[in-house]
């Protein structure tokens, strides 16, 4: 019986004992306002051609790649490629509707979006309507997280970027 008691009270002490390790829970509402905001911010960054504040959206080892509205060939988003003269602006350029689907371990999240504006270029045309769809690929590296691919698509009826000559 004292051996019963004894075995009985070792097991209430561990199942009574403080845990050495505290889990912190993840605020899912939070995760995606977060990439929320990032995912305006890269972009912002991106179509003004600022790569010092778009570079610090993307993986130094991973990089980044985009699938243009215009179905051109995948582009890595480099310096180079943020940065080049286009010949071509945008005048607005608005996101809207955005949507966050996060994994199960919540370190990827895909965002989708609409995107609205106008464009202007260089030696044409003001003020042409452009209206696309649009997702995004985060992931968490190291507890930064880091967008690996962008997909845009015009719109029904309507125009993404232009190609480029």
């Amino acid at each position: 019986m004292k051996k019963l008691i004894f075995l009985l009270s070792i097991l209430v002490s561990f199942s009574c004992a403080n845990p050495t390790e505290t889990v912190s829970a993840v605020d899912a509402d939070q995760v995606v306002a977060d990439i929320t905001a990032m995912s305006n911010d890269f972009q912002s960054a991106y179509i003004t051609r600022d790569w010092d504040t778009a570079s610090k959206w993307v993986s130094a080892d991973l990089g980044t790649t985009i699938y243009n509205s215009n179905g051109s060939p995948l582009t890595v988003q480099s310096q180079d490629e943020v940065n080049a003269v286009r010949g071509w602006d945008f005048g607005t350029f608005e996101m809207s509707n955005h949507q966050v689907f996060m994994s199960s371990d919540m370190n990827t999240a895909v965002v989708t979006f609409d995107a609205d504006g106008l464009i202007n270029f260089e030696d044409g045309e003001q003020n042409v309507p452009y209206a696309t769809r649009a997702s995004q690929t985060w992931v968490n590296e190291d507890g930064e997280w880091k967008v690996m691919h962008s997909h845009w698509s015009p719109r029904t009826n309507s125009q993404g970027i232009p190609q480029a000559n």
